[in-house]
């Protein structure tokens, strides 16, 4: 078999849509943080840290299996946050929704941002390996959606950042907690964030704008009425840089908020650059998910272009009922040579596939039906799983882990990785 389960864990009570990937417990190794959320407010009800074997480590908040399914993505990171060598958990939790804005979704009430706050959302940073408070700051009361980390202030090293709420208002923060900036606009889902300009410090493209380390705006344009999916920056060979967004279509842009192509398209919620083929330098893998958001919709479609002329390389359609469907570059099949794409929820009981450079499915990887929960998501489609990628045994390859609302599983890909100072060994090391 060319796919080897390596590792599975089951999630009776504290199983997550969302999980966080890093070393908590200060192996070396990566290990699995499940996060739980209360459904429609992003506020964080459980955290809960395993190995990649599954062994319990810590637990912070109450478990429940009401909790695992998710909204949005949630407020939480691993890094080395204050820069020790040992990693820490940040997570946002929100003030009090004193007055909140509500609506409803199917059976569920949903609470994005509200008209008056009480008191101010806190940063908390947990000891990775304890999950013990090792302290906390207060950030502005509605910034509780995701955060990235970034360098706003030219320290050398990402330990400032950016947070927002839902969809409207963006801040920049120091790592002393300051609040930097304050933008408002379009935020969309996420930002990205690089070094555009050269000077040592980050900007941030969010929405359809690109926001200097300072917040000052180096173009912004209005989003009309759709927002911003998934956002990606990228540098060419040639040193230019380029901002991928997505949204109702795939725009790219340069720096100076031109616009060099744009492909329009339904839903274009992942955007993922990387070197998947030699024809041509740097390639964008783009899922245009299926529609509508039910399991007899239209099939998504996994695209590939080429980043600098938008020419379409190939697409392939996926199975019926791929309304979640999503896209990430792996490094499946080799170290330093060509990525490959990953993608999951292709449509209903369907495998998470690796897809090569040139479209053909590589792997796939079986995703047990209770995963994905028993719960109707209030929106009238079937629950989801979700993939992400992670090089869990060191050896420059990832592996995919598939979770979901009841479980995880990892795989690995189980095809010889050819190392010449293994397969060429000798009494006498030098080559």
């Amino acid at each position: 078999m060319p796919v080897h389960l390596a590792s599975t864990i089951e999630t009776p009570d504290y199983g997550a849509e969302v999980i966080r990937v890093g070393d908590l417990n200060g192996d070396g190794a990566p290990d699995i943080l499940f996060i739980q959320s209360d459904y429609g407010s992003r506020a964080i009800s459980c955290l809960t840290a395993v190995t990649i074997h599954g062994t319990f480590l810590w637990q912070v908040g109450t478990p429940s299996a009401a909790n695992g399914r998710i909204y949005s993505d949630l407020p939480v990171q691993i890094y080395d946050w204050d820069n020790d060598g040992c990693n820490e958990v940040l997570y946002v939790r929100q003030a009090i929704y004193a007055d909140p804005v509500q609506y409803p979704l199917g059976d569920i009430i949903i609470r994005e941002r509200a008209h008056r706050y009480e008191g101010d959302a806190v940063m908390v940073v947990l000891d990775a390996a304890t999950g013990k408070q090792k302290h906390s700051f207060s950030i502005p009361a509605p910034a509780d959606d995701c955060f990235l980390f970034a360098d706003l202030t030219g320290r050398g090293r990402r330990e400032d950042f950016v947070v927002k709420d839902r969809y409207w208002t963006m801040w920049g923060i120091a790592h002393s907690g300051e609040v930097l900036w304050r933008w408002e606009g379009a935020t969309g889902h996420f930002p990205a964030i690089a070094d555009v300009d050269g000077d040592g410090r980050d900007e941030v493209f969010v929405g359809y704008a690109l926001i200097d380390h300072d917040g000052s705006v180096m173009f912004q344009h209005d989003a009309g009425d759709s927002h911003q999916d998934a956002a990606y920056i990228v540098r060419l060979p040639d040193g230019e840089w380029r901002l991928i967004f997505g949204n109702g279509g795939v725009h790219c842009l340069d720096v100076q908020g031109n616009v060099i192509w744009h492909k329009p398209m339904r839903e274009a919620q992942h955007v993922v650059a990387g070197h998947y083929r030699d024809d041509s330098a740097i390639q964008l893998a783009v899922i245009d998910r299926g529609w509508p958001r039910s399991i007899n919709g239209n099939p998504a479609t996994l695209y590939l272009f080429d980043i600098e002329s938008g020419r379409e390389i190939w697409r392939r359609v996926q199975p019926p009922g791929g309304w979640g469907a999503g896209c990430i570059d792996i490094r499946w099949q080799t170290v330093h040579g060509l990525q490959d794409i990953m993608v999951y929820m292709r449509g209903v009981g369907q495998p998470a596939a690796v897809y090569d450079g040139n479209g053909d499915i590589v792997d796939e990887m079986p995703v047990p039906e209770h995963y994905c929960g028993d719960y109707d998501s209030g929106e009238g489609v079937t629950p989801c799983h979700y993939c992400v990628r992670a090089d869990v045994h060191g050896d420059g390859r990832d592996e995919v882990i598939v979770f979901g609302w009841k479980g995880a599983r990892i795989y690995s890909n189980a095809r010889p990785l050819a190392l010449p100072t293994l397969y060429n060994h000798t009494f006498y090391p030098g080559m």
